[in-house]
């Protein structure tokens, strides 16, 4: 049911629930809840229940025996379909009693526990939708839908260039759609696959499927019936040639509220202007203090209530992740917020916690004020306790970048004594969407390489939202895995700007000086990685079918080692020579260096063995719990597992001010720091010395006069 753990209930009642989602071509024919849970074993069976219900219909009220309570148990609940509608809400109600006397309402006796393996199980039926673009993003995404957005790409054999970055062009309009669901392409070349799909085609390169559809004059937008599948539909990117295909992606990338009718021709597609840096939808801007209500959708998300409270205001901020932060007190938070006063609430306080990492807490007031206004430093990574190391230099604010602001509101009801009862008080809490988070004053400033950057953020090529300094290098012919994992990386920057990038030029290996001037993100295996051997000398790996080649592996890293290795020198030297080894076995790898192009521009590779290891990277860039294992400037797959490396001396880039690049060089070199030290002092001696002396001789001198 999408839980990340159990649904914990406390109190004689408690309630909680689960959202559901149907998708707009989807109908529930058929639901079945298998419900695991467990009852404490204190309750009173004869009026102590559970009490399940959906969409506040209530489906079965469960009363365990005695001899049963205090035992995981499963229990299977039918839901009527008619109950189902776009959104839903599955409800548990407990009501929990320990004695027929007087009781405490918060005893800790008193719970019931939703186990994380229950599951919703759904027989579904497609609806077949009308040809009609002003559906779209159904049926190839819906935000009702939480499971990760998979989409079939349809291009005729051997795709040229321009195609692909169509394709391209559609995936980062996808990737922004699905945000933190994930996606996955599947690629067919001349064939349909057995669903809906997105079709890219000039009129001289098409899928064979599509040889009767008459010819094209200029960039279009249509959709069909699938040929073979009633209900399914096929989203055709169409044009005359490469550049009007790559025109109609466009269009539907960036103007998609503008789409209706089963067909549509773009006539004149004005570009918007280029993206600033760092100035991505789903970044907090560094250049003003940033309103905490931006950060989410709807106002309701800062708010609590209910008779006791103990839960949690969960904000996402996504921040460059290059932000230098090197001797930095904090960050700014500028916090409102306002509760319910009770009697008893100064027995209460909100926490504030950052990445599950508690921060601080700030006591609440029984009565009177009952706002609050707190201006508090966010702690940066290198301020943290136990974490002051000299030699780490620009951790990221988190890294990668991407983090949860959590806010704690604990009030307890009232407590009035032993056979003293009242009517429970409806308890609120709320941070005023006002408060702030301040990035002002921080610059851009990271080491590089850093896979940790790319893999949760896509840096350093989302540093401009559209990717317009972005190269993108494919195999020369490109083969379905390779297109797969070009696509799934496109999306993956997209989700994390909340920009459709299409200013991104695509290039084959023999094209690679045209990539002079832009970080390139270059994706190859087997034997298709010539272009990686070309740069062999600057590689802390390469791979190939049968071959890798490795430079000596000193240690794997972890997040922290990590973020205490960035300074210049630090890292592991390479040694001299290199390992290569024989083999048939998959292996993948994330290689980041500097671009052997262009001093201060970045190359990311994603290198494998053979297709099937490609796809691992794949996975992984849809995988959370792998993101967090990529670091350092090589990252090794196998199977489900990835170890990390740092290789390579690190380099810089990002603007600072002279004197903060100053001090910050110096401050990696502390016995240059000293030795400037001591010169400075014979300096400043020297001249002190000199100064006495004048004084001292014009004052002799007007003696003798």
């Amino acid at each position: 049911m999408g839980l990340g753990g159990p649904l914990r209930l406390h109190g004689t009642q408690a309630e909680a629930s689960v959202g559901v989602g149907i998708r707009r071509d989807e109908q529930v024919e058929s639901a079945r809840l298998h419900l695991r849970f467990t009852l404490s074993p204190a309750l009173l069976p004869a009026i102590s229940h559970l009490k399940v219900s959906f969409n506040d219909q209530v489906i079965q009220t469960i009363v365990l025996p005695k001899e049963r309570l205090g035992q995981p148990q499963a229990v299977d609940l039918d839901i009527a379909p008619a109950y189902f509608a776009d959104y839903n809400r599955l409800q548990f109600e407990f009501i929990g009693h320990y004695t027929l006397e007087c009781e405490d309402l918060n005893h800790t006796s008193l719970w019931a526990e939703i186990s994380a393996e229950s599951t919703l199980d759904l027989g579904l039926r497609r609806l077949p939708l009308r040809s009609d673009l002003a559906l779209l993003p159904t049926p190839f995404f819906d935000p009702r839908d939480n499971r990760q957005v998979n989409v079939p790409v349809v291009y005729g054999a051997t795709p040229s260039l321009g195609e692909l970055k169509a394709a391209g062009s559609v995936a980062s309009w996808l990737g922004v759609l699905a945000a933190y669901r994930g996606n996955r392409f599947q690629v067919f070349e001349n064939s349909l696959p057995p669903g809906s799909a997105i079709v890219i085609a000039s009129n001289a390169h098409r899928p064979d499927f599509l040889r009767e559809l008459a010819p094209v004059q200029e960039p279009t937008l249509s959709m069909m019936a699938h040929p073979d599948l009633p209900g399914a539909q096929l989203l055709l990117v169409l044009g005359k040639d490469d550049a009007q295909v790559q025109q109609a992606a466009e269009a539907l990338a960036l103007n998609t509220a503008a789409l209706s009718g089963q067909t549509v021709h773009v006539t004149d597609l004005k570009r918007a202007p280029p993206r600033k840096a760092y100035d991505a939808p789903r970044w907090i801007s560094s250049e003003r203090a940033v309103p905490l209500g931006t950060l989410v959708d709807r106002p309701s998300q800062l708010q609590l209530h209910g008779t006791q409270l103990r839960d949690t205001v969960r904000i996402n901020a996504r921040m460059a992740p290059d932000l230098f932060t090197w001797n930095a007190k904090g960050i700014p938070l500028h916090l409102q917020y306002r509760y319910t006063p009770t009697p008893f609430s100064d027995r209460g306080a909100l926490n504030v916690a950052l990445n599950g990492q508690f921060l601080k807490s700030y006591p609440l007031h029984a009565s009177g004020d009952s706002q609050g206004k707190v201006n508090a430093l966010l702690p940066l990574v290198g301020d943290a306790p136990g974490q002051t190391r000299s030699n780490m230099t620009i951790p990221a604010f988190m890294v990668g970048g991407d983090n949860q602001m959590e806010f704690t509101f604990q009030i307890p009801p009232a407590d009035l004594g032993r056979c003293t009862a009242t009517q429970p008080v409806q308890l609120r809490a709320a941070l005023d969407p006002e408060s702030s988070i301040d990035l002002t004053g921080l610059d851009h400033y990271i080491a590089m390489p850093n896979l940790a950057a790319f893999a949760n953020s896509g840096y350093p090529f989302t540093t401009y939202a559209d990717l317009a300094q972005t190269a993108i290098v494919l195999p020369d012919p490109p083969t379905t895995a390779a297109v797969q994992t070009y696509l799934t990386a496109v999306a993956r920057m997209a989700s994390s700007t909340g920009y459709a990038g299409t200013r991104f030029i695509l290039l084959s290996p023999g094209q690679i000086d045209q990539a002079r001037n832009r970080d390139i993100l270059v994706i190859a295996h087997g034997s298709d990685s010539g272009l990686l051997h070309q740069w062999k000398a600057d590689m802390p790996a390469v791979l190939a079918a049968g071959k890798r080649s490795v430079q000596p592996l000193e240690r794997a890293l972890n997040q922290f080692s990590e973020l205490f290795r960035m300074p210049e020198g630090a890292p592991t030297q390479p040694g001299e020579g290199a390992t290569v080894l024989q083999g048939d076995g998959p292996l993948a790898a994330i290689v980041g260096l500097q671009s052997p192009l262009a001093s201060g521009r970045s190359v990311i590779a994603l290198t494998a063995t053979d297709p099937d290891a490609m796809r691992l990277i794949s996975r992984s860039l849809n995988d959370g719990a792998k993101v967090e294992q990529v670091h350092g400037d090589l990252s090794l797959l196998r199977g489900n597992t990835i170890e990390s490396y740092r290789i390579n001396p690190v380099y810089y880039i990002g603007d600072l001010p002279w004197y903060k690049r100053l001090w910050f060089q110096l401050h990696s070199h502390p016995l240059l720091l000293a030795l400037l030290g001591v010169l400075a002092g014979l300096v400043l001696t020297l001249l002190v010395y000199g100064a006495l002396r004048a004084l001292a001789r014009q004052r002799l001198e007007g003696r003798d006069a």
